[in-house]
C-alpha cells in the first residue's frame, strides 16, 4: 500500500536493510522488560519471520504486551499468528491493531488498494471470532479531511460485529509538532492528505465521546487525548508536558536506527552498540537528544497516551505499572 495519509512514506519506499531475528534477539536480551512493543511498518506481516521476532521478546525480554499494527490485508498470516500464540500460551498481551479509514470507496482511494476494505473487514471478523485469552483485535480510523464525515458509519459496522474502535488524526510535522529545534526535526509530511478544520474536529471528539459511552465507555482516555490534540491544534499548551519520548519511550526503525520518536531524527545506530539497546538509552547521543526536547510538543498519541500515563503514575492517580499485572483482554 501507497496510503495518502501517511507521513512515513518516503521511509516505506525505501526502508533500506531490515534488523535480523539474531539482531533484535541482542536487543530483546540487553533491554529491561517491555511494558509495550508496539511493531509497525509499512507492514510487519509481510516479514516471514514475523512470529519469531515476537516470540523472541516474550521468552527473552518478558514483555509485557505486543502490538502489531497492521493494514489487515494478509489474513492468513493474521490467523497463523494467533494459533502460534494460542500454542505458546506466554500469559502475556496480544493485540492486532488494523487501519480502516473510512468506508470502502474512501478506504480504498485513500490506500491506493482498490477491494481492500472488503478484504481487511472480513479479515477482522474472522480474526474477532477468535476466543482468546490475552488477545484482542481493534480497528484504528486515521481521521482526515476525506472521510471526517463516515466515522459514525463505519463505527456502526464494527459495532456489528462486537470490534473496539479507535481514533486518532492524520499527523505530520509541518502541522503536528511545536519547539523542536530545526537541526533535529524530521521532515515528513502526508503524500496528499490533510486535516479537517479545527472546528470540525471539535465537533467530531464530542460525536466520538458519545459513540464510546454507546458502546461502553472504554476509551475515555484516548478521548482525552484527542481533546488534547485540538487544543494543540488551536494553539494552546495542553497540561501534560511530554514525559515520554526519549524516556520511557522510543523508536528503532527497520534499519537499526534508533530516535526519540517519529518526529525528530535518528541519534544512534544499534550496531555501534552491538545492539544492546539498554547501553545505547543510558549513552552520550541519548542523553544529548534528552536534553534537545525539553520543551517540544506534538499530536502524535503515541507519545500523548504514555506521557498522559507516566504523569497520572507521576502524580499518584493511578498505581505505578509493575510487569505481570492486568487480567485477560480476550
Amino acid at each position: 500500500m501507497r496510503c495518502a495519509h501517511c507521513m512515513f512514506w518516503r521511509r516505506v519506499d525505501d526502508p533500506g536493510p531490515e534488523l535480523s531475528v539474531d539482531e533484535l534477539r541482542k536487543v530483546a536480551a540487553t533491554t529491561p522488560p517491555l511494558r509495550t512493543l508496539a511493531l509497525t511498518g509499512g507492514e510487519p506481516f509481510l516479514r516471514e519471520d514475523l512470529w519469531e521476532i515476537i516470540q523472541t521478546f516474550y521468552e527473552t525480554n518478558n514483555t509485557h504486551h505486543i502490538q502489531v499494527d497492521t493494514n489487515g490485508l494478509l489474513g492468513e498470516r493474521m490467523a497463523e499468528t494467533i494459533v502460534r500464540f494460542i500454542k505458546l500460551k506466554p500469559k502475556k498481551y496480544l493485540s492486532f491493531q488494523v487501519s480502516l479509514d473510512g468506508l470502502a470507496k474512501t478506504h480504498d482511494r485513500l490506500r491506493r488498494t482498490p477491494g481492500s476494505f472488503d478484504r481487511i473487514f472480513e479479515n477482522i471478523r474472522t480474526c474477532s471470532k477468535r476466543e482468546v485469552d490475552y488477545f484482542r483485535i481493534t480497528v484504528l480510523t486515521n481521521v482526515n479531511r476525506e472521510n471526517v464525515d463516515e466515522i459514525e458509519p463505519l463505527a456502526r459496522l464494527l459495532r456489528e460485529i462486537d470490534v473496539p474502535h479507535v481514533y486518532d488524526f492524520v499527523r505530520g510535522t509541518g502541522f503536528s509538532a511545536w519547539d523542536i529545534p530545526a537541526s533535529i526535526q524530521v521532515e515528513e509530511d502526508p503524500r496528499d492528505c490533510g486535516l479537517p478544520p479545527v472546528e470540525q474536529l471539535e465537533a467530531l471528539v464530542d460525536q466520538i465521546e458519545r459513540i464510546d459511552r454507546e458502546e461502553g465507555g472504554q476509551f475515555g482516555q484516548w478521548i482525552e487525548q484527542l481533546r488534547w490534540q485540538v487544543e494543540l491544534y488551536r494553539g494552546e499548551y495542553i497540561p501534560v508536558p511530554c514525559l515520554s519520548a526519549g524516556r520511557t519511550a522510543g523508536v528503532i526503525y527497520s534499519d537499526g536506527s534508533v530516535t526519540a520518536c517519529e518526529f525528530t531524527k535518528p541519534f544512534a545506530h544499534l550496531r555501534d552498540y552491538d545492539f544492546d539497546l539498554a547501553r545505547l538509552w543510558a549513552g552520550p547521543e541519548a542523553d544529548k537528544r534528552r536534553s534537545q526536547i525539553t520543551r517540544c510538543r506534538c499530536t502524535h498519541s503515541c507519545f500523548l497516551l504514555t506521557s498522559h500515563q507516566e504523569w497520572l503514575e507521576q502524580t499518584g492517580q493511578v498505581q505505578p505499572f509493575a510487569p505481570g499485572e492486568g487480567v485477560p483482554i480476550g
